[in-house]
């Protein structure tokens, strides 16, 4: 693709999220998008379909900043946003995949006014007031987006258009199966004090199974895994100074494939606020967490961690199912 082809999209699209002009995306920008398109496309009191929307653009946010923020400034200039998509950051990660799925069905259930699972000519037709974009943009025209003809849209036919509508370069990439990548996979292993034996037990039951893996652990129990059970990992600073903030960053980075955090439900903790960033985080990014024993011993076991499952699963449920109002 050419940069006469895909550059002028692009800077439309993040003008389109720049919804005070600043020249500058951040969360609250995003937030503002995900509110118009709730009040353009959601009846009133349609709660379902408007958090589904608010968290979708959060989460859409998370992923932007972690695959285009190069500063880390919390920001992301058009600067930013035109060189990642030249570099093709955004078709490459995963997570980002995953986000833009969410925001896209979430797009697509919010269209869907009557709920029978796909959008008809007048549904539709609210999209481009809603977005900002264009009624003369050609390729999201309904004609268009309807490939099959058949008079209405499904979810399927509506993430094909994504390209318009998100900052990508290949609109296959969200309508096909992805292969599984073969290789290491980023788990990070954390454990209150309480809990840090029961990793350690479970570590050293799990060693075969964990080092193939880059693993990443907070202060003391990084250094206790290596010490005493010989796997490598990454040593991060000690949960209340930091740690788990660190883990965190890895997190929205898409360095963390799995968390693993085996924690006392039954003590306070210091630096709580840490700890319940560092889950929310994960929640955004879409990984899977484990709070103890038994969860970790399926999620390394799973075929998706091993690489023997052949495709990834598509998040969100079936491409052209849409959510049934409450």
């Amino acid at each position: 693709m050419t940069d006469e082809q895909w550059l002028p999209r692009i800077t439309a699209m993040f003008r389109m999220y720049d919804l005070d002009g600043d020249g500058q995306l951040g969360r609250e920008d995003l937030i503002a998008y995900a509110g118009r398109l709730a009040e353009q496309l959601t009846a009133p009191g349609d709660t379902m379909r408007r958090a589904a929307l608010y968290d979708a653009y959060l989460e859409l946010w998370t992923q932007l900043a972690a695959v285009s923020d190069t500063d880390r400034g919390g920001r992301i200039s058009e600067q930013e946003f035109i060189a990642a998509t030249a570099r093709g950051a955004f078709d490459t990660d995963p997570h980002f995949r995953d986000s833009t799925l969410r925001a896209v069905d979430s797009l697509a259930d919010a269209l869907d006014r009557d709920g029978d699972g796909h959008i008809d000519a007048a549904e539709y037709g609210r999209i481009f007031g809603a977005t900002g974009l264009s009624e003369d943009t050609a390729a999201l025209a309904f004609t268009a987006v309807d490939a099959d003809g058949d008079g209405r849209i499904s979810r399927q036919e509506l993430r094909r258009a994504a390209l318009h509508l998100y900052p990508l370069a290949d609109p296959t990439w969200l309508t096909t199966d992805i292969p599984t990548t073969p290789g290491p996979r980023g788990i990070a292993l954390v454990a209150h004090d309480t809990r840090k034996a029961d990793l350690m037990a479970w570590a050293r039951r799990r060693a075969d199974a964990l080092q193939p893996h880059r693993l990443y652990g907070t202060g003391t129990t990084g250094t206790l895994i290596t010490r005493q059970i010989g796997l490598d990992v990454t040593a991060l600073r000690s949960g209340p100074l930091g740690g788990d903030q660190q883990i965190g960053a890895l997190v929205t980075q898409g360095e963390i494939d799995l968390l693993i955090f085996f924690t006392d439900p039954l003590s306070s903790h210091p630096h709580g606020d840490d700890i319940r960033a560092l889950t929310r985080l994960a929640t955004l990014a879409n990984i899977p967490v484990a709070l103890n024993a038994a969860t970790a011993d399926w999620l390394v076991d799973s075929p998706h961690l091993t690489g023997s499952c052949g495709v990834l699963p598509a998040q969100g449920g079936p491409a052209d199912t849409v959510a049934v109002r409450a």
